[in-house]
Parts: structure tokens; C-alpha cells; sequence
């Protein structure tokens, strides 16, 4: 793999970095959803823990990728 400069590494970490704060905000929102008991029936809750349980694998996957930056570029 060709190396690339620091800087443009750093610029890679830094936008997979906001990737992945995106993906913890969007699983944290789902998880406070789901576990409302105002919010509507059970099937509509159970809905948004499966979302934020894809969220938190999602931000799994972005942590992966930050690892294999850091390590390779």
C-alpha cells in the first residue's frame, strides 16, 4: 500500500473519527427511544433497539477502519 503524508492521514482519522460520533449519537438517540415507555407499542420500541444495536455495529466497523489507518497509512 503507498504511504501517504501525515497530514493527509490525519485528515483521514479526523473525518472516520466524526464518522464514527455520528454512528454513537444516532446509536444513543435509538436507545433512549427505545427505552421510552411513552413511546408507542412494544413492536415500535423493539424497532429502535434493533437501529441502535446496527448503530453501535456500525460504529464497530468505523473503529475497525480508524485501526487500519493508524496501523497501515
Amino acid at each position: 500500500m503507498a504511504k501517504t503524508s501525515s497530514r493527509s492521514k490525519a485528515d483521514v482519522l479526523r473525518e472516520f473519527e466524526t464518522m464514527k460520533s455520528f454512528e454513537l449519537s444516532a446509536r444513543d438517540l435509538y436507545a433512549k427511544i427505545a427505552g421510552d415507555p411513552n413511546v408507542g407499542p412494544q413492536k415500535i420500541r423493539t424497532a429502535f433497539a434493533s437501529l441502535a444495536a446496527d448503530e453501535q455495529r456500525h460504529a464497530d466497523l468505523v473503529e475497525e477502519i480508524i485501526s487500519i489507518v493508524t496501523n497501515a497509512l
